[in-house]
């Protein structure tokens, strides 16, 4: 299966002029997360030549503006579409998205999409004392599994050691965001060396990582750490 990289917002100027968030595109039918930008989103689906005519499913990570404003643009495109969504997903949210062409399934627990793809368990945890629960995606292959997440609010370390759990395989590629860049570095090491006891065999972090814990990333995987920019295909 191939994995493009629809958009990413990662700097802090990107965050300040709300060029932010991260979108995938799994095998031309299935979107995962859909930017911070609805212009951005339209334009990079065009340059990157997507038939958005393909895209049968779509799944919504958690509710963060930065995931989800970029949907409106498919919803104004009149396109006939599923979406799933974490259980408890705002329903502000929700009505601010929805159209009549779309149906929306709210999941909480290991969900199949097609043959060998599926939505994660939900997870939850608190950011600003806040509670926010989220899913990722979970792409099985002839190497292990490969997990896409949007941005890990409940602990990447903790996604990684339940889905490891839950599927009992071998992870073998993780990607998305993994939400160090507010933490102090002695917590990121302490994340980051539990990710490498995983054996995780390519992982590449984008988005909400943090520049300083994707340098400490790349420090400790060493050779398993690859870098991608918006465009780019990976074969999983």
């Amino acid at each position: 299966m191939k994995l493009t990289i629809l958009a990413e917002g990662a700097t802090k100027w990107q965050r300040f002029i709300r060029r932010w968030g991260v979108s995938f595109l799994l095998d031309d039918e299935i979107l995962f997360d859909a930017f911070g930008r609805a212009d951005i989103f339209k334009q990079n689906l065009e340059k990157f030549d997507v038939d958005i005519k393909k895209i049968k499913s779509v799944i919504l990570s958690h509710e963060h503006w930065d995931h989800v404003n970029g949907f409106k643009y498919l919803t104004t495109a009149q396109k006939e579409l599923t979406v799933y969504i974490p259980d408890g997903f705002s329903r502000k949210i929700k009505e601010s998205i929805s159209s009549p062409n779309i149906k929306f399934i709210e999941t909480n627990k290991i969900t199949e999409i097609k043959n060998n793809v599926f939505i994660s368990e939900t997870l939850c945890g608190y950011l600003h004392g806040n509670k926010i629960c989220e899913q990722s995606l979970v792409v099985k292959t002839d190497n292990g599994l490969s997990v896409i997440c949007g941005c890990a609010h409940p602990g990447i370390d903790n996604i990684v050691k339940k889905i490891k759990r839950d599927f009992n395989e071998n992870i073998h590629t993780l990607i998305g965001g993994f939400h160090l860049k507010d933490n102090d570095e002695n917590t990121n090491k302490l994340i980051i060396n539990n990710l490498h006891e995983y054996g995780i065999q390519r992982i590449i972090p984008m988005h909400c990582t943090g520049k300083r814990a994707v340098e400490y990333i790349k420090e400790v995987f060493g050779q398993s750490f690859a870098n991608i920019d918006e465009g780019d295909i990976i074969e999983l």
